[in-house]
């Protein structure tokens, strides 16, 4: 079932309920209201009746006129004795007649429906001396009751028929007009699957308000953060197999030349097998960036924990002072700096960061972390070469080196920032960078303070 047919048998289902509701509603409500006018008339006929003192009196029952003139169609007049008996009646409808005679002291009145007869009864004390002699029993046959009734209950089914199509048929119209969104929807999304293309909607319905207008500028963006992707995608790949068909050019050159020389010359078998290893090392180096940059990419399974990031800060920069015999400060102005995140990949980041001012300055190497009122920052800076501010904004691109030939010095594979800067997002932070060529670069580290229940 299409959802546009749902949609209409909702609607109308839904439509069809509260027509019964308000249809039953109506019509107890008129048949409760007639039926009480009809009442008050009966109690104050009998009012009337009880005003002739001659009624009082029991010794006036048998006077067969006494209540003759007010005899009526379809009425009940009748007294009855405490005995159950029946000294006076007039009737004119047989039905009514048959109401079982019943002895009250109180007031009583009582509807009846037999198979849409209705009738009412009401039921009057007589009193002589203050003292109870009989009751007073008056009934009518309700014919204008049944007669209006029949036509309320025609009246409202017609209209609930009538009510029902209408809605069937402006739920036919309205749901052809409101799927539209989804039916072009669904069409560019078959094109997309189709011809493999990125295509996005027509601003005719990207333009609108509502939740579809809304629907269809979330694909949209959608559609432009894939192709990025995509993008992306189709230049690591060809930066990566670049990358990786470098050593492998040179690990197979060299092998060639081993065959054909090296068990001559010893200095080719030398030389070739020392860049071999150096191509192998490096190639190793390379696949170990990916690896890194596909877990930075990937957050972790385990919960987040709160930790004291001054100090991995401290025990890093030791490591890294004592591996690479450089010096590494570390500035700040509080005991702990407490956040809430992941450790290691967070000590991950510490290392890229550290190790590229280590890289590209000759000088030492400072670090400073600042708490902030709404945030933790974490700068490291170098005092090296600096970075061309043209070549900034493509830092965190995979791959990406601001000077192919001075990385070949360093070893540097182009990944660095790309596997740190995941790894401040899962965090909840972000990384800028602001440089002067020839006099340093700095690196800074945005990360959102912990909530209270955590720190």
């Amino acid at each position: 079932m299409s959802l546009r047919t749902k949609l209409i048998g909702l609607a109308a289902l839904w439509v069809l309920l509260i027509l019964i509701f308000v249809n039953i509603f109506i019509y107890f409500y008129i048949q409760k209201q007639t039926t009480m006018a009809e009442n008050r008339l009966l109690w104050n006929k009998a009012q009337i009746i009880l005003r002739d003192p001659e009624v009082h009196h029991p010794g006036n029952w048998t006077n067969k006129t006494l209540l003759m003139e007010h005899a009526a169609e379809d009425t009940l007049v009748r007294i009855i004795k405490p005995d159950g008996g029946v000294p006076l009646q007039y009737v004119s409808n047989e039905r009514l007649g048959a109401y079982p005679v019943v002895y009250r002291t109180d007031y009583h009145w009582a509807t009846i429906n037999e198979t849409g007869f209705r009738m009412l009864f009401v039921e009057v004390p007589i009193l002589e001396h203050g003292k109870q002699v009989g009751p007073l029993e008056l009934g009518k046959a309700l014919d204008v009751v049944n007669f209006l009734m029949d036509v309320v209950g025609t009246g409202l089914s017609i209209t609930t028929v009538g009510v029902v199509l209408f809605s069937l048929m402006m739920g036919y119209v309205y749901t052809k007009v409101m799927i539209r969104p989804l039916r072009q929807l669904v069409e560019t999304m078959n094109t997309i699957r189709s011809k493999g293309s990125f295509v996005q909607l027509s601003p005719a319905i990207t333009s609108k308000k509502d939740e579809f207008g809304k629907l269809g500028q979330t694909f949209n963006e959608m559609i432009v953060k894939l192709q990025e992707n995509d993008y992306k995608q189709k230049h690591f790949v060809a930066c990566a197999s670049h990358e990786l068909k470098t050593p492998l050019t040179v690990i197979e050159s060299y092998t060639s030349l081993l065959q054909r020389w090296g068990s001559e010359d010893p200095a080719i078998r030398t030389e070739a097998i020392d860049a071999i290893l150096s191509e192998t090392q490096r190639l190793k180096s390379l696949i170990q960036s990916l690896l890194k940059l596909a877990e930075a990419e990937q957050a972790p399974e385990r919960e987040r924990e709160t930790f004291d990031l001054l100090k991995l800060v401290r025990s890093t920069a030791k490591q890294l002072s004592l591996a690479a015999k450089r010096e590494i400060k570390v500035y700040c102005g509080s005991a702990e700096i407490p956040i809430s995140g992941y450790p290691e990949p967070m000590k991950q980041l510490l290392i890229l960061l550290m190790d590229n001012a280590i890289k590209y300055s000759r000088k030492h190497v400072e670090v400073i972390v600042e708490r902030e009122p709404n945030e933790i920052l974490l700068f490291i800076k170098d005092y090296g070469i600096g970075i061309p501010e043209e070549d900034i904004p493509h830092l965190f691109e995979r791959f990406y080196r601001v000077d192919p030939a001075r990385n070949s010095g360093t070893g540097g594979s182009g990944l660095g920032l790309s596997i740190a800067k995941p790894i401040a997002e899962l965090h909840g932070g972000s990384i800028s960078i602001t440089s002067q060529v020839g006099e340093g670069t700095t690196v800074t580290v945005h990360l959102p303070k912990p909530s209270a229940g955590r720190s």
